[in-house]
């Protein structure tokens, strides 16, 4: 999922060749036979780009909503603006099939469906867990299987192996995630057997609630485990990655009403799956345990 200078310069080039063809149509100018030859030579190239919805062909770009701070899948490189990951490096394979550019913005992980919801987005690339719960509001494009689990220190004072154990513990949640209900739920669990519930905290993002645990400011944190077993293995031994304790998938979110788009992203997956791009991006990254055999539209039931 490495984005290459090559490829922020292409951005860059892309925004303001169309910021030229607004100033040409405001102008008065005649902008469509440009458009129309930019149109031609991108369907020429990319199998699926004549499939896209006209708005985003013409545009040329997906704006893509994602909260950068979630390694394997999305990360800042040392350079400090470089985006690298899972999810980066699918967009770049995505980009060849659709003749567009993915552009990420970087934004907190709770604020992508509302601004999918909004339209200010196009797609959300972010290691988003499918649920029943946000299928209300947004669809999934399953591609990973994943699944939650406990992240305590090596030290692990308070003993914290599975939700049971987090009866009277401090825990630290990402705002937005699952991992938010699940900690509501074993809370509830606890009272009614008669135990402490738990001293929930909630984070804006992943590297606060890490900072948390490793200060002592919370006892455990829930996250998904392909991501904390990066982190545990960063940590020189000072976390460990529990086992999962519920399985589920990983989705590429759209906005409901985006059928057509929906459509051809899957198409887009499918051709990169069969070229053995997909597998070897998951595999780069030691996830390949993780692929799924089809990309599924709201795969997720429970």
């Amino acid at each position: 999922m490495n984005i290459s200078e090559f490829s922020l310069r292409k951005t860059a080039l892309a925004a303001i060749a169309l910021a030229a063809v607004v100033g040409l149509t405001a102008c008065g100018g005649s902008a469509s036979a440009g458009g129309d030859a930019s149109a031609a030579a991108n369907a020429a190239k990319a199998p699926l780009f004549s499939q896209l919805p006209k708005e985003i062909q013409g545009a040329g770009t997906i704006k893509v909503a994602s909260n950068v701070e979630y390694p394997p899948f999305e990360s800042i490189d040392k350079d400090g603006k470089t985006i690298v990951g899972i999810d980066r490096e699918l967009a770049d394979a995505i980009e060849k099939k659709l003749g567009v550019t993915l552009a990420f913005d970087n934004i907190a992980f709770d604020a992508i469906i509302p601004g999918l919801a909004s339209g200010r987005y196009d797609m959300g690339m972010s290691a988003m867990s499918d649920t029943p719960e946000r299928q209300k509001q947004v669809s999934f494009l399953d591609y990973f299987s994943a699944g939650a689990g406990v992240m305590t220190t090596k030290a692990n004072p308070h003993n914290v192996k599975s939700l049971d154990d987090l009866c009277g513990a401090k825990v630290g949640i990402v705002k937005g995630t699952t991992e938010d209900a699940d900690a509501a739920a074993q809370s509830s669990k606890c009272q009614a057997a008669g135990k402490e519930q738990l001293a929930i905290t909630i984070y804006a993002g992943q590297n606060q609630a890490v900072l948390a645990l490793q200060s002592g400011r919370v006892d455990a944190f829930l996250l998904d485990t392909t991501s904390g077993s990066v982190v545990a293995a960063e940590s020189n031994g000072d976390l460990v990655m529990g086992k999962p304790y519920q399985e589920g998938f990983f989705g590429i979110v759209l906005p409901k009403d985006s059928t057509d788009l929906i459509n051809v992203v899957q198409k887009a997956m499918e051709q990169i799956k069969a070229d053995g791009t997909y597998k070897s991006i998951l595999t780069k990254y030691k996830m390949d345990d993780h692929v799924i055999e089809k990309f599924t539209v709201n795969g997720a039931t429970k």
